[in-house]
């Protein structure tokens, strides 16, 4: 029962009950969509802006929870962007619009009829118009609506879907409770160094933000270039500007659709303020709890957790304590004495909670905290049976490698061996192996953990990989040879992202240049350099 009961367990229990805070009033919601309204709904920047808030959100709920939410929203904007009613709708609509008939100053260029007599038009070669008058605007209004081809409309719909996943994927990788095997991480280096310093929230963040923009961007990247046909990255490049099927005004359907959504959600409220300013607490609670990178003239590190007896307080202390606050804190403004206003004549009420148990049974993810203890107890089973020291010691024919290469060839296989099972399994059965495997070749520790713990959540290859690639594809929009596809180079192009950022600024940022003092080397030669 302890692996049910342990600190990092309560980390990720209190995590996601801010988590459901979030999701209960609403605020994921309003971030998602303001975000969308902010970067407008041209493809590649809705491509962008999806990736961005799916991203963020998973480095705070979980990653399902983030797609589950995205993807409808997604759906909706796409519906309106392709303009899906069909063909026919969409002359239809073409005769609504007010459009000047062209004059000497407009040239608009159109084929010959086609086999049913209609008149097709091609779009415009080009438009003068005297920005003084009110014509201007029906210019932009004719120029935004040449619609994508159903081969274009169809790929730009894979794209927007794919990028949703992909990135609820990889924006896990950022945060300590981002997902389940960043907590394994921890509690191996916990129990298997106990001298060591840990992995708390800070030092993870600092590793895993950086190289989970670097990912997010070249996803983004190759996204475009393969369902945008990279005309979206050349063409704006050269012309200044997009059209086609990369560009749409914010005139246009899509993004009143989006507006329509986000004025449904009506003012900022309350709720969302008291549960932002919660939020940002608890992130300030955890960076600043202990700042070993500052040294006070006692030699003791700075941060708010020194007030307590060493080893008292951790990052699922901060969390705990601002979930707990959620339970009492009241969801409205007082309305009594001085507080009250003179247009409120209802008698004065207990307002009701942030938080509430009914919302928490109905929203928490019960099932994660079981199998966060579950993936504990494999990892305990694995160390204690002698399973680790076995395979660890199997793995000594690695001893002549660089350790690069070591890392590389780690990453590969559980990169791989992710796709067919869950992230959670993979981390639980190979981080205590890793972690016998570093003092066996007499490599630090974290130089084989924290790599191979984020090459877990880099499954985008296929449908059952994880809940977000499952989500996605049941909307039907995607097959597995579309997936499997545009995931493998992505699989490949992060592999090698992540292998250039632990062998870069992962030196410095964890001291991977030397053996650490509260590890065993059992090889013989210490102090080992692992990265050049």
């Amino acid at each position: 029962c302890i692996n049910y009961l342990k600190d990092n367990n309560f980390l990720f229990l209190g995590g996601l009950l801010v988590a459901v805070a979030m999701q209960k009033w609403n605020l994921h919601k309003r971030i998602a969509l303001r975000t969308i309204l902010v970067v407008g709904v041209e493809p590649r920047w809705l491509m962008l802006g999806m990736m961005s808030v799916s991203a963020f959100l998973s480095m705070w709920i979980s990653n399902a929870a983030t797609a589950a939410m995205m993807v409808p929203i997604a759906q909706a904007t796409l519906s309106e962007l392709l303009n899906e009613n069909g063909p026919k709708e969409r002359e239809e609509d073409r005769d609504l619009r007010k459009v000047p008939p062209p004059d000497e100053k407009t040239v608009l260029l159109s084929s010959g009829t086609s086999k049913n007599g209609e008149r097709k038009e091609l779009g415009l070669q080009h438009i003068e118009m005297d920005r003084s008058s009110n014509d201007e605007d029906d210019a932009h209004l004719l120029e935004d609506q040449v619609l994508p081809s159903a081969e274009q409309a169809h790929k730009m719909a894979k794209g927007v879907l794919l990028c949703i996943c992909y990135s609820a994927n990889i924006g896990g990788i950022a945060t300590l409770t981002g997902t389940v095997p960043n907590v394994l991480a921890a509690e191996t280096v916990e129990i298997m160094f106990p001298k060591s310093p840990g992995i708390d929230f800070a030092k993870w963040f600092s590793f895993g933000f950086p190289t989970m923009v670097i990912t997010l961007v070249l996803a983004w990247v190759w996204l475009q270039w393969l369902f945008l046909d990279g005309s979206c990255i050349s063409g704006c490049t050269s012309q200044g500007g997009c059209r086609g099927s990369c560009q749409t005004g914010q005139n246009d359907a899509a993004y009143k659709a989006v507006k329509r959504q986000y004025d449904d959600l009506g003012p900022f409220s309350f709720a969302e303020m008291v549960v932002l300013g919660h939020f940002v607490l608890l992130v300030l609670l955890w960076f600043f709890r202990d700042m070993k990178f500052i040294h006070l003239e006692n030699g003791q590190a700075a941060g708010w957790t020194y007030f307590f007896v060493r080893g008292y307080v951790t990052d699922s202390t901060a969390v705990i304590l601002i979930s707990t606050v959620l339970f009492f804190w009241p969801s409205r403004p007082p309305n009594v004495l001085c507080c009250r206003s003179e247009e409120d004549t209802h008698p004065p009420e207990p307002a009701p909670p942030i938080l509430d148990w009914p919302t928490v049974q109905a929203l928490f993810p019960w099932e994660v905290i079981l199998l966060l203890g579950g993936g504990f107890a494999i990892a305990d089973g694995v160390q204690v049976s002698g399973l680790s020291d076995w395979l660890g010691q199997s793995f000594r024919v690695l001893d002549g490698f660089p350790p690069a290469a070591i890392v590389l060839i780690i990453t590969i296989i559980i990169a791989f061996l992710t796709e067919f099972s869950s992230n959670t399994s993979t981390a639980a059965i190979f981080l205590p192996v890793l972690g016998t495997l570093a003092e066996g070749i007499c490599v630090h520790p974290y130089y084989l953990i924290i790599p191979a713990t984020i090459a877990c959540s880099f499954a985008f290859m296929l449908p059952v990989a994880t809940p977000p690639n499952a989500i996605v594809f049941s909307y039907g929009r995607i097959n597995v040879v579309d997936m499997a596809k545009c995931g493998l180079v992505l699989n490949l192009a992060c592999i090698v992202v992540l292998n250039v950022a632990i062998n870069t600024y992962g030196v410095p940022l964890y001291h991977l240049h030397q053996f650490p003092g509260w590890a065993t080397c059992s090889g013989g030669i210490t102090n080992t350099t692992t990265a050049n």
